[in-house]
């Protein structure tokens, strides 16, 4: 059943709003609750490292805290569970144009 599997309504901020820094923190607005499993950014130096998210239990919206995502392009890679139990992925994309306070 497609119904029951969810897809990525919106995000905040958005994933084609170029940043000037890393946000505090990403929000992830889904169509249906899911049940998030996994999150992983992986920045311009292919460098791979997970993010904490709120809340471990099933949710429609999915807070990612101090993302510190690097200057240039960073992509976010997410998993979970949708309601029908189905394993769901996707990724977002941000752009960071300044250089953050690590070199």
């Amino acid at each position: 059943d497609a119904g029951a599997h969810t897809v990525v309504e919106k995000t905040n901020p958005a994933t084609d709003a170029p940043l000037a820094s890393s946000p505090p923190k990403i929000e992830i607005t889904f169509k249906h609750a899911m049940q998030m499993t996994s999150v992983v950014v992986v920045d311009a130096a292919k460098a791979e490292r997970k993010l904490a998210f709120t809340p471990a239990t099933s949710a429609a919206l999915i807070t990612l805290n101090s993302p510190a995502l690097q200057a240039g392009r960073n992509e976010i890679r997410w998993k979970g569970l949708s309601k029908d139990g189905h394993v769901i992925s996707g990724k977002l994309v941000y752009e960071v144009r300044q250089s953050s306070a690590n070199p």
